[in-house]
């Protein structure tokens, strides 16, 4: 259709759609959400049933991979692993964050944005790197740090940092501590940003002291930060940013592989695709649930 001018004028798509209308407006967001999330997750779910090597012929096992997991040690050693790391990447940044972040907002702190771009350093830097560069900081003969306390006269608290049943998840969960406490800062200091000042005004007659101000104001006008720092920083302990600090700190040793890569150790180097498959949904329920709970915690005292 033509306008006088000898424009195109094409009719509205509802003309066409009637009630589909809506549906076909969010038509590609439900594809993408199709083809790389549920697809994918099927899948998973599907090769969690199967004795397979991802090559030969699948032979259907139903829950018998599951019900291996109860015995299997090395299972067991990975989630008490990744529980450690969730203690360093999600917990210690987000009271970290609380503490930096109500000391910081109080005061008037001096070029801003430079300040915001330093504690956000450490998101742009790719965990590989970040690995590989901590890996030279914790290493045993030519470390940084086994170099600085002998050079402090201190070489007697020397200690193989990666190399340590005990020291290795610690060393590398310290990584993560440093990688997750300037997010939990920015985004804790934003919301404090938009506190009333008469509720610590308030707080002051009634003879609230810091701390008491920091536990009945702060906090409570701060939990819905708090809800999505420890939702976002639960799921990067068990994810991608674990998988790649490990990997390019320690290789993945007996102590210190999360379950995330403990799963990837059996799809693609043993060759047991549908055992570590089930590992992976064993791992998403298990984030799945700490999750709901810490939104439980969070909205249920609001």
């Amino acid at each position: 259709m033509r306008t006088g001018r000898g424009k195109r004028h094409y009719p509205p798509l509802q003309d066409f759609a009637g009630p589909l209308t809506p549906y076909l407006y969010v038509a590609p967001a439900l594809l993408v959400i199709l083809v790389f999330l549920i697809y994918p997750l099927l899948s998973v779910v599907y090769y969690g049933s199967l004795d397979w090597d991802g090559l030969s012929a699948k032979v259907f096992v139903g829950a018998s991979n599951f019900v291996r997991l109860g015995a299997d040690p090395a299972f067991w050693t990975s989630l008490k692993t990744n529980l450690i790391y969730v203690g360093f990447f999600s917990f210690v940044p987000v009271v970290a964050g609380l503490v930096l972040s109500s000391v910081i907002g109080r005061v008037a702190v001096p070029a801003e944005r430079a300040f915001r771009a330093i504690l956000l350093a450490p998101q742009v830097i790719a965990s590989v790197a970040m690995g590989i560069i901590f890996g030279w900081i914790f290493a045993p003969t030519f470390g940084v740090l086994n170099g600085v306390l002998a050079a402090l006269g201190l070489a007697h608290l020397q200690e193989p940092w990666l190399g340590s049943p005990v020291l290795a998840p610690v060393s590398i969960g310290l990584v993560g501590t440093w990688l997750w406490v300037g997010f939990a800062v920015i985004v804790f200091f934003s919301g404090i940003k938009k506190v009333d000042e008469h509720l610590y005004d308030a707080a002051k007659l009634d003879g609230a002291g810091p701390l008491r101000q920091f536990l009945f104001v702060t906090v409570p006008q701060v939990r819905p930060e708090i809800v999505v720092v420890v939702i976002m920083t639960l799921v990067w302990s068990f994810g991608s940013s674990v998988f790649g600090i490990v990997v390019s700190i320690s290789g993945g040793g007996y102590r210190t592989t999360p379950v995330s890569l403990y799963a990837y150790q059996l799809a693609f180097l043993q060759g047991r695709m549908g055992y570590g498959s089930a590992v992976i949904i064993v791992l998403m329920l298990v984030i799945l649930a700490l999750s709901a709970l810490a939104y439980r915690l969070g909205e249920g005292r609001r």
